[in-house]
């Protein structure tokens, strides 16, 4: 099966009049999209981009960063995002961490939050967007889709697409390296339950540097359906609930407490409402019984967003699962000494298949720790100890 880059080549092969991103910054269809994705992408294989490199998106949440995003995945390397707004000794702990061969961002961004951090950026090419000079040599790029033989290497499914940072709160943050493979298995693993075809309108509201916005533009650019980028003012409160419905949203993975203050009869094209990053309350599930599809998933970020997807949940169902396993995965509950537990009993959760993350960007020793050898699998198989 194909990978992100080629499943978004078909969707804008097979429609592409159609919006591909609604956003501040503009709409795209998704020929136009393309067409600049393919002139980014070729201009970062020519400044050094590919297979096992890291390619950091300093950029905010726009129609820009999922242009850059495109481009990092189509030239086989992965993306790191970094949100503009996080405090510059964080930006600068990332960019010294990862080890970036480029660091794409516009002159706005690099002049305001990040001033003094991103020239000395673990000496990786700066790329101004809105600079003259790229500007000018973009335009002069092909738009025609890359293929192997314009990349440095082939790429692969178990290259890495992306490096997303932990919170840190244990500690230091951590690089997590999740393949192409992880995400092309997340896109085949939910493509039913989420029934998303051209016409779906996708919200797209976390940070970039969080791992559910990986789901929302990998799966809608993947399937066809339309990207909506919320702004800074429409993340919360009646803004938000203003937004979701002024742009006709059918699909949308939230926090349950940021869902919980939603009206949803006052958001009635809403068809999939995913619940994630934090425990669902019972009550919530009565509150959005009314639309199409309400699912719980459950995911860290060591592994590609979720590794578990609830049935639709009805109301009245008590605690809310986390469900089972995703396509190409599988859970154990283990005790100390890694024996299954009988039902009932407490335990450890692991997770072991596709969607495991390769491990912690240069920290051999902690991945070592973390993702452990899965005595259940195949020789060579891991797990990683949630």
């Amino acid at each position: 099966g194909e990978l992100v880059p080629g499943l978004f080549q078909v969707q804008a092969a097979r429609d592409p009049g159609a919006a591909a991103v609604v956003a501040e910054d503009g709409v795209l269809s998704y020929a136009e999209l393309n067409a600049r994705v393919n002139r980014l992408a070729h201009y970062l294989i020519g400044r050094g981009a590919g297979p096992e490199r890291v390619v950091a998106l300093v950029l905010p949440r726009s129609a820009e960063m999922v242009v850059g995003l495109l481009a990092v995945l189509k030239a086989g390397a992965a993306y790191l995002p970094v949100d503009p707004g996080y405090p510059a000794e964080r930006i600068g702990f990332m960019l010294a961490d990862a080890g970036p061969v480029l660091v794409v961002t516009t002159a706005a961004v690099a002049a305001g939050v990040v001033a003094g951090v991103l020239p000395d950026a673990g000496g990786a090419g700066l790329v101004l967007l809105d600079d003259p000079g790229t500007a000018a040599v973009l335009a002069g790029c092909p738009d025609r889709d890359v293929t192997d033989a314009d990349r440095v290497v082939p790429l692969r499914a178990g290259n890495p697409a992306y490096v997303i940072y932990t919170s840190g709160s244990t500690g230091t943050p951590k690089g997590v390296t999740v393949t192409h493979e992880g995400i092309r298995n997340l896109v085949h693993a939910e493509r039913e339950v989420l029934a998303m075809e051209p016409g779906s309108k996708v919200l797209h509201a976390a940070s970039p540097s969080f791992d559910l916005s990986v789901w929302e533009i990998c799966m809608a650019l993947s399937l066809g359906a339309t990207l909506v980028v919320a702004p800074p003012s429409a993340l919360a409160g009646e803004n938000l609930v203003a937004f979701i419905a002024a742009h006709d949203v059918t699909h949308m993975l939230l926090l349950p407490s940021l869902a919980a203050v939603l009206p949803p009869g006052r958001l009635p094209a809403v068809e999939f409402l995913g619940l994630g990053g934090e425990a669902c309350p019972p009550g919530l599930i009565s509150q959005w019984s009314g639309i199409r599809t309400t699912v719980n998933m459950y995911g860290p970020t060591e592994a590609t967003v979720m590794v578990t997807l609830s049935r639709p949940l009805v109301a009245g169902g008590g605690v809310v699962p986390i469900g089972g396993p995703l396509a190409n995965t599988r859970l154990y509950v283990l005790d100390g000494a890694l024996r299954l537990v009988p039902p009932g009993v407490a335990g450890e959760l692991y997770v072991a298949g596709v969607g495991l993350a390769r491990g912690y960007l240069r920290r051999a020793a902690l991945t070592g720790e973390r993702f452990v050898a899965c005595p259940f699998g195949s020789p060579g198989s891991r797990m990683y100890r949630t």
